[in-house]
């Protein structure tokens, strides 16, 4: 146990301090296409660092249990909902791809009434659909609906 935290802690500093070596290199302003990839560095070195302490601070019995069965079950759900969001981004578009993927999080996930998933699904596929668009000024598809 205490070896796979101290490879997974490495993986995550490496692959941090790689990303962040990389958005030094990128020509163009915080704000633009560095943001991203210092953002991603920060938050591994971050990981690697909550890998490494546990480890190195308490004996072996210190570390926390893998998941359950049922955890396991959520976490692969959760990366394949991903990934057919994934998938259907260019054929949904941005706005209706999110409000789906949302959608299925929150019923699958949450244990929300249907009025409230349906009320937070709006909510965050328009505020996201308004932050890349607007804010940002990201192209994102507009699948077949044009939106």
């Amino acid at each position: 146990m205490r070896r796979a935290s101290l490879l997974c802690g490495g993986l995550f500093l490496a692959l941090g301090v790689l990303s962040l070596v990389e958005a030094l290199r990128i020509k163009d302003a915080w704000q633009g296409a560095r943001l991203m990839p210092a953002a991603l560095g920060v938050t591994l070195v971050a990981l690697g660092i909550g890998h490494f302490l546990p480890s190195m601070a308490g004996p072996a019995g210190a570390l926390p249990a893998w998941p359950d069965a049922p955890a396991r079950r959520r976490v692969l759900f959760m990366f394949g909902a991903l990934a057919l969001y994934v998938a259907g981004l260019p054929h949904l578009g941005f706005l209706l791809a999110t409000a789906l993927f949302v959608l299925i999080l929150l019923r699958a996930l949450g244990s929300y009434s249907w009025a409230m998933t349906i009320a937070i699904t709006g909510a965050i596929a328009v505020a996201s659909h308004a932050v890349f668009i607007y804010w940002l000024g990201m192209p994102v598809p507009s699948g077949f609906l044009g939106v």
